[in-house]
């Protein structure tokens, strides 16, 4: 059996090394002639581009960026797929965006599953993610012997569409602990504690939190590259975020404060930056 994956960046490229280690077959389509060699190298089977191979996928993974792409993609996959072909969306999109993918995907009988994850690029290399699943049970049931090799726990969210929510969520949470972390850091700078120590008994202590841990260690350093989530990805996370609690009509003010955090920083570090590099709006503050 062969899974297709389109899009072989950060996260496309750990699914296809995870299935590839797990003995599975991976067709790979990307626009990028390194990121197919990347492939090609692993043992995977490249293509600069979707076709009529794609029909006989025994499940088919989505993992770009832009929904301009998504759109492009999904049009295309469309007019290939098999009646009753699976396709897994992994990406963070807008509630508009997903229904129109699932629209062209499923004109022909395709099944379309909204499956974003929560993790990072480094997370996905070590098949540490968590996948929020939604859509029909029986095709989820199809996928998850794949979704075996590429997470550590797979969570049944329901109706299509309930996957991104869970997601909008994950991600409102990440911001919230990354500023958190961030100022909490700056705080020990002006009390001229060691940023070592200070990570080390955060760490350990009850203020422990995932993002801490992965992010805290990047800005005791000020090395933000290679990115695990570039600022640029979760500018157009942020985005769809307020959007949607906008849409809810429900007040978020720590939310709204963070958002105000990165808006400087959109303008202040580069965008492939790592999202830790939020710590320098703190210090640009104070140094301004």
């Amino acid at each position: 059996m062969t899974v297709g994956i389109i899009g072989l960046g950060i996260m496309g490229s750990a699914y296809s090394n995870n299935l590839l280690k797990a003995g599975v077959a991976v067709a790979g389509v990307d626009t990028s002639t390194e990121a197919r060699n990347r492939l090609d190298q692993a043992g995977g089977t490249s293509y600069d581009a979707i076709g009529p191979w794609m029909s006989e996928c025994d499940l088919i993974i989505i993992s770009v960026a832009s929904p301009v792409v998504l759109a492009a993609v999904s049009a295309s996959l469309g007019a290939v797929l098999s009646t009753g072909q699976v396709v897994m969306e992994t990406g963070t999109f807008s509630m508009n965006d997903k229904f129109g993918a699932q629209a062209e995907i499923e004109r022909n009988g395709a099944i379309l599953l909204d499956t974003p994850v929560s993790g990072t690029g480094a997370q996905a290399a070590r098949a540490d993610l968590v996948i929020m699943a939604s859509g029909p049970k029986d095709a989820i049931k199809h996928a998850k012997k794949y979704m075996q090799h590429l997470s550590h726990t797979v969570i049944e969210a329901g109706d299509f569409g309930a996957g991104s929510k869970l997601k909008y969520v994950a991600n409102h949470i990440v911001a919230l602990h990354n500023c958190a972390a961030a100022e909490t850091l700056h705080y020990a700078d002006s009390l001229g504690l060691d940023r070592k120590v200070v990570y080390n008994l955060l760490s350990k202590g009850a203020g422990q939190s995932r993002m801490l841990d992965l992010r805290m260690p990047l800005m005791v350093s000020g090395e933000y590259t290679p990115a695990t989530a570039h600022m640029a990805m979760f500018e157009k996370d942020l985005s769809i975020i307020g959007s949607d609690i906008k849409a809810q009509g429900i007040t978020t003010p720590m939310f709204d404060a963070v958002t105000a955090l990165y808006d400087k920083a959109w303008s202040l570090v580069p965008q492939d930056y790592d999202t830790a590099a939020i710590f320098e709006v703190y210090r640009n503050i104070d140094n301004s």
